[in-house]
């Protein structure tokens, strides 16, 4: 869980509201203020735009996780022998020491995430709210309005008109 803000164009008010990791969810915005109705691209409605790729690739992570632990090795080493052989080390040396651990223990719980099938979960869960706001024809209406190409099945979805 993370926060997202951003300034309303209608009246320049800074919203700021709590989101989750990937910014799934409804696009269309409403000021806290002044209740104007805004877009805020950066949130991926996922029965119309589908998911980030990121969420689904195990394989991605693999791959990086991989890279992170050579990378460490690499720069430990290069640590080792400017520490040992020239009496000196770098910030980035130690920067890329801090930093590589993190990034690889970040990419080892995002691939485990996805393998466990905990990711499918959350998706599931964004996608089923994901369908239940396109049974608003309004919502609907608001998006093809700024330009989303709402799959045919949610075009006449029987739901309310408000």
């Amino acid at each position: 869980m993370g926060y997202s803000e951003m300034k309303c164009p209608h009246c320049g008010k800074m919203n700021r509201e709590a989101c989750n990791a990937w910014m799934y969810g409804s696009p269309i915005r409403v000021c806290k203020k002044c209740g104007g109705k805004y877009m805020d691209r950066r949130y991926r409605e996922p029965a119309v735009q589908g998911f980030d790729q990121r969420t689904t690739d195990a394989n991605l992570y693999k791959t990086v996780s991989i890279i992170c632990g050579a990378v460490f090795i690499l720069v430990l080493c290069w640590y080792r022998y400017t520490t040992i052989n020239r009496g000196y080390y770098t910030n980035y040396q130690v920067a890329f020491l801090i930093m590589l651990p993190i990034a690889l223990v970040g990419c080892l719980i995002q691939y485990f995430r996805i393998k466990s099938g905990a990711m499918a979960k959350a998706n599931a869960k964004y996608l089923a709210q994901s369908e239940e706001r396109l049974k608003d024809k309004q919502y609907v209406a608001d998006l093809i309005a700024n330009g989303y190409k709402v799959p045919e099945k949610y075009l006449d979805n029987g739901g309310n008109d408000g």
